[in-house]
């Protein structure tokens, strides 16, 4: 009898340029070349901060489209997106499911436990879909969802210790049930670009004695972009000159521009949007600020570091275990605007400050390399594939 081959459906809303997208794609990748075919199944919503649909053919990844699948809440296509995804496991004989993301993660682990084939089941937490700003019954729904779900998983990843905590806090499994299996970073061709700060402000047309700030997020509420301009409105005052730099786009692009408008301060931002040469504008920065609300572990952040760009950023997910303020950057409570603005003036006021703080990032970078992480999910569905 031939042993059935070992291949792996990962499941995630939509292929939008993110941090869980591109952990997905580079674990396809290399999980595929150690001999578990690997392929993706998405939704078919293209998002604004631009997809990463080049990037998996480009990997030469298999791509399935549930046509109802849509990060909406709508009863309609999230039944409709339930019989498309357990069709596709079916079809296609797959042993382990592995779900990314809210939506994506709930009707995954739904479909695959009701699939004709008895299939493993993973689950990631890149970051929680609850967070402690969200209106009270919203936060009381999608952690009752996410206790469901957990359930079904075989496996469940989180990305930081944090997440641990605060899923047991809510209710979700026990300490032992999760395993830690970080992000992963593929840092060469970040730390190849450390010293260019002068390249990437011509690149950008930035003045070269203009300090910069500057971020890569998503222009969604989660992660809070207004503040942002808060922040910037404060920083102005010390440093006339300033430039906050924002990569990515979302839902809130026209608001954070209205609201940059309306702050006067239109000449102190540069709005790039969605962009693929990231690696070539962080170098610009000379202080990267993050004032989400909530976080997994976010990619952007270490990216940044890997260029040795200090970080100031708000406590959230599992952010503190790189940035504490005696390495790496500042950290703030949520919505503390003040302790943000001063932290960044700390920075573009000191060098020597600024390179005091990353004595150490190299070392505190090194659990989260790419390959690390694919090795540790190998290892994860050997177990699981052996145990079915």
């Amino acid at each position: 009898m031939t042993e059935k081959k070992t291949t792996v459906l990962h499941i995630i809303t939509k292929m939008a340029v993110g941090g869980a997208q591109m952990n997905t794609l580079i674990s396809c990748r290399e999980i595929s070349k150690m001999g578990y075919p690997s392929a993706v199944l998405t939704g078919p919503e293209i998002s604004p901060e631009g997809t990463f649909s080049d990037l998996s053919e480009k990997y030469g990844i298999p791509v399935f489209t549930a046509p109802h699948l849509i990060r909406k809440l709508s009863p309609f296509h999230d039944i409709k997106a339930f019989f498309e995804i357990r069709n596709i496991i079916d079809q296609n004989d797959f042993s382990i499911v592995h779900t990314h993301g809210s939506k994506a993660k709930f009707l995954g682990r739904l479909a695959a436990a009701h699939a004709k084939t008895p299939v493993k089941i993973v689950q990631t937490v890149h970051g929680w879909s609850f967070f402690d700003t969200m209106p009270p019954l919203q936060k009381a729904f999608y952690s009752l969802l996410e206790r469901f779900g957990y359930k079904l998983a075989n496996a469940n990843i989180v990305v930081s210790p944090h997440d641990i905590k605060k899923g047991v806090n809510w209710g979700i499994g026990k300490p032992e049930d999760y395993q830690l299996i970080r992000s992963g970073v593929e840092f060469g061709a970040f730390f190849a670009q450390r010293g260019n700060n002068l390249k990437a402000k011509q690149l950008l047309g930035i003045p070269l004695a203009s300090p910069v700030v500057g971020t890569v997020i998503r222009l969604a509420s989660q992660k809070h972009p207004e503040a942002i301009v808060d922040v910037a409105e404060k920083v102005k005052l010390s440093f006339p000159d300033v430039r906050f730099v924002v990569v990515g786009d979302g839902p809130l692009d026209c608001y954070m521009r209205q609201y940059i408008a309306e702050k006067k301060l239109k000449d102190n931002f540069i709005m790039l949007g969605s962009r693929k040469d990231v690696a070539e504008i962080l170098p610009a920065f000379n202080v990267f600020l993050l004032t989400s609300r909530s976080e997994g572990l976010p990619r952007a952040m270490l990216e940044a570091l890997a260029v040795r760009i200090p970080v100031v950023a708000t406590d959230v997910g599992g952010i503190a275990e790189l940035i504490n303020g005696l390495k790496n950057g500042f950290l703030c409570s949520h919505g503390d605007i003040d302790c943000l603005a001063k932290g960044v003036c700390k920075l573009l006021n000191s060098p020597e400050l600024r390179d005091k703080l990353l004595t150490t990032v190299d070392q505190d970078l090194a659990p989260f390399s790419a390959r690390i992480m694919v090795d540790q999910l190998y290892q994860l569905y050997t177990f699981l594939v052996k145990n079915m």
